[in-house]
């Protein structure tokens, strides 16, 4: 009887935990390595208990504790600096501040990243990517609003997540889309410089646009 009553209690913190982590809430940045250590800890002492519950992998709550504990060790692993996140947000301005949907303007930002991956491109950094001339629309003089920076923020998390063993989703455009043009209302991503295929956007988003 204790032990079902344990369950129950245990199952109340983790469901808490859960909702706050797919509302969002939870994460905040912090310069303390140890807040990640023991937020990774709680995570994967909550993941085993639905596990021990019978909750399946494939559940919107352990995917969420799983991203959870990636976003931890991407935070004690950074690979990107904080004015390269103002950057990138100023970029996303530049690109698709005109833009309504989030997910477009994250494509934004994964073309940045891709460039930074691409060999070829010859770019080690975020920061060289968007100063290479006519590569990205940055200026150092563009607003970045708090939306802006929490998404390019984002998209540098979810980078470096993958880079570190994550491969939950995430990404929303694949490595290979290095291009893109616009008309104002969207942007058109396409893995050739000329012609190549148009990005149908076919990846899950965690973006709710």
């Amino acid at each position: 009887m204790k032990k079902s009553v344990t369950y129950v209690f245990c199952a109340i913190s983790v469901i808490a935990i859960v909702a706050a982590l797919i509302a969002g809430s939870a994460g905040a940045k912090s310069e303390d390595n140890n807040i990640y250590l023991a937020r990774q800890e709680e995570v994967h002492s909550a993941a085993e208990l639905l596990r021990e519950l019978g909750v399946s992998e494939d559940s919107k709550a352990i995917q969420a504790l799983s991203e959870e504990w990636w976003r931890c060790e991407a935070r004690l692993h950074p690979c990107f600096s904080e004015d390269e996140v103002i950057m990138l947000a100023k970029t996303i301005y530049g690109e698709a501040g005109s833009i309504k949907s989030v997910t477009e303007q994250a494509c934004v930002a994964w073309t940045v990243c891709n460039h930074v991956d691409e060999p070829s491109l010859q770019v080690d950094s975020i920061k060289e990517a968007l100063t290479k001339p006519g590569r990205f629309y940055y200026k150092s003089s563009f607003p970045a609003n708090e939306e802006l920076i929490w998404l390019a923020r984002d998209v540098l998390e979810r980078w470096n997540m993958e880079k570190l063993g994550y491969n939950g989703p995430g990404c929303v455009l694949p490595k290979d889309y290095l291009y893109y043009s616009g008309d104002g209302k969207h942007n058109y991503f396409r893995n050739a410089y000329r012609g190549g295929t148009r990005w149908d956007y076919s990846l899950p988003s965690p973006y709710k646009s």
